[in-house]
């Protein structure tokens, strides 16, 4: 069963190139900052030919003030492979055929290391098992996190499109995370509520 689950993951992350993995629209009154905050959250994971590997986690805030005032702001943490090359400066909203500049408030990287032990039983000669250590997997991974204020002009843009696209650029390669069909109407849910 567990093989099947895997094989079917894979399958959709070859077939489909980007899978959205959760999503959903959470409202939440912050009593203490006396702010209603609505978040849109979503996650990409990329395995295209020609696209740079990578994942990517995509958080829509909506906040409005104890003074009616709305603010929206993107954050966006992507992981790369620690090889890759640095994320560009130039990002782009595509909406439609509209090309949007995406502004870029904050940014942070930093280099993550995980170690997996590799483990096997061992039957001894009194029938018991016991777990050895055999070697260890090192994953290094670059991430990194960025925060985008969206204006009234990118905001009305969204609205009236009918497929959207994050594109960064990473060295030679782009990275483009289509938001349409569930995933945009959620994006415009998010907008309007």
């Amino acid at each position: 069963m567990k093989y099947r689950i895997i094989l079917l993951a894979f399958t959709l992350l070859t077939v489909t190139g980007c899978v959205n993995l959760r999503s959903g629209i959470f409202v939440e009154n912050d009593r203490v900052m006396k702010t209603r905050k609505v978040t849109y959250e979503t996650y990409f994971v990329s395995n295209q030919r020609y696209e740079q590997s990578y994942t990517q986690k995509i958080t829509f805030l909506k906040e409005t003030d104890r003074n009616s005032i709305t603010n929206y702001t993107l954050y966006d943490v992507i992981t790369l492979p620690v090889e890759s090359f640095d994320l560009d400066d130039k990002m782009y909203i595509v909406a439609d055929d509209n090309v949007i500049k995406l502004p870029v408030s904050t940014q942070n990287q930093y280099n993550t290391k995980n170690i997996n032990e590799q483990k096997n039983e061992i039957l001894q000669s009194d029938s018991t098992k016991i777990t050895v250590v055999t070697g260890y997997d090192v994953v290094n991974k670059k991430t990194i996190q960025m925060t985008h204020p969206i204006n009234d002009d990118i905001l009305q843009k969204i609205l009236q499109a009918h497929e959207l696209h994050l594109r960064y650029y990473v060295g030679p390669n782009a990275i483009n995370s289509e938001i349409k069909g569930t995933k945009l109407r959620n994006v415009k849910k998010w907008i309007l509520k």
